[in-house]
């Protein structure tokens, strides 16, 4: 009877990357689980959310298991919707999480998002998981070959997170793993960048699992370093499991002041995925206008002149509808017919002669007669009519693509893998093992 494998080497590396000014991806290692969540939201508030995923693994007590920690990244979705509810400042904050724990001789992958987890085998690099994303769907339907959908303009668009939903679909993988096999969990500054045979080029040739680590964040950051970038590698062999934790491993996260205004376009740029989750929702009501009463109390014992109480009411009046009116129309959105015909969700108001709208995003979609718009809304239902009309009504003159077969000539065998003479190769995930529903016709996700 084979003996029973364990989580004997770890490294892990986080970095800002080359455009973002700071970092909202988190990680946690340990031997018993590790795992990767990569935060979304204005301001710190992504950076939060993903801390408290992260966080939700790190408590999962030994030894761990999917069932404990699906339960432990359900209550992250409640804690991160309920913080969201109770702070302005944070609402519409959500992460990804991607966690994996090993079990004898197989490894369980959690999942949601789409953050990856892949498994390096004998010169083979397998992807565990699947995304949780609008282009992800269509390439699994055949809409999309890969190569379009890196290019598409809804690549940034996800369609599961913790924080979107009140209750979150978890998904669940296991695959069996051999002595040696090296589990490699990212977010998506790395795959955004750096293509599966340069992932397998890089794991080839280090010579140590923090040397890897590093090339990995070195090879996206050298591609454009468009997003934060997050990698965490696990090695399994027949030892006694490590020691080592996030608090005994340097990350080297950077944090690189960049002026927005000057941040060059960069390959796999995207941007801020806040406003993205088709099925989130702002929480707490952030779609809708705050009411926020006036108190015009007289101080006792000091007297006013009458016309200066109703100058001061008049001034805050007016200030109180300029401050909702610009509150407003900064969390309104439509969907309207630009000038090339094709359909765009804008963002602001029109409202006769006074027009605070500008164009936020091209659907990609031609428009038809008959092809309901519907109105002003908030964030979440107009992106999530959008992405209803981009899947009914398709997208212009895509044609279907043909089966790619990889690239098997990746040279070089290094000292990670020396005696391995598999080719190299990349195979898609396999379907989890918890069933997860199909996306509606009319939405996906």
């Amino acid at each position: 009877m084979s003996n029973d494998l364990h989580i004997v080497e770890l490294a892990e590396r986080s970095d800002t990357g080359r455009v973002r000014d700071h970092n909202e991806d988190r990680s946690f290692v340990a031997a018993h689980v590790v795992a990767v969540a990569d935060g979304m939201g204005g301001a710190l508030a992504g950076e939060v959310a993903s801390q408290m995923a992260v966080e939700a693994i790190e408590g999962v007590s030994k030894p761990a298991n999917s069932m404990a920690i699906k339960a432990a990244i359900e209550n992250a979705n409640r804690a991160i919707r309920r913080m969201a509810a109770e702070d302005p400042g944070k609402a519409g904050m959500g992460t990804t999480i991607t966690a994996a724990t090993l079990d004898k001789r197989t490894v369980d992958v959690v999942h949601v998002g789409d953050s990856r987890a892949y498994l390096w085998s004998g010169e083979t690099l397998t992807q565990l998981t699947h995304d949780h994303s609008v282009v992800a769907e269509l390439v699994r339907q055949g809409t999309l070959s890969p190569e379009e959908a890196g290019n598409h303009p809804h690549r940034n668009v996800i369609t599961r997170a913790l924080g979107a939903e009140s209750e979150v679909t978890v998904d669940t993988y296991s695959h069996e793993v051999t002595e040696d096999d090296i589990l490699l969990l990212c977010s998506d500054g790395l795959y955004g960048e750096v293509t599966d045979e340069e992932i397998v080029a890089e794991l080839t040739h280090a010579t140590s699992m923090e040397e890897a680590a590093a090339a990995l964040v070195a090879r996206a950051n050298a591609n454009g370093g468009s997003d934060n970038v997050t990698v965490v590698l696990a090695r399994v062999g027949e030892g006694p499991p490590t020691e080592a934790t996030s608090a005994t491993l340097s990350s080297d996260t950077q944090e690189i002041p960049v002026d927005a205004d000057d941040l060059p376009p960069t390959r796999g740029a995207r941007p801020d995925r806040t406003t993205k989750v088709i099925s989130g929702v702002t929480s707490g009501g952030a779609d809708s206008v705050p009411t926020a009463p006036i108190l015009l109390e007289r101080a006792p014992g000091v007297r006013r002149h009458r016309g200066g109480l109703v100058a001061g009411v008049l001034i805050a009046v007016v200030a109180l509808l300029a401050g909702g009116f610009a509150w407003f129309q900064g969390r309104s959105y439509s969907l309207e017919v630009s000038e090339g015909d094709t359909v765009w969700v804008r963002r602001g108001v029109s409202l006769g002669p006074l027009d605070t709208s500008r164009d936020w995003e091209d659907t990609g979609v031609a428009a038809s007669p008959g092809l309901a718009l519907g109105g002003i809304g908030g964030l979440g239902e107009t992106v999530l009519r959008a992405t209803r009309i981009v899947w009914n009504q398709g997208l212009p003159d895509v044609t279907v693509p043909q089966a790619q077969v990889p690239d098997a000539n990746v040279p070089g065998v290094g000292p990670l893998t020396e005696g391995r003479t598999t080719p190299s190769t990349t195979t898609a995930p396999q379907a989890p093992t918890s069933t997860t529903p199909a996306p509606a016709t009319t939405t996906p996700g």
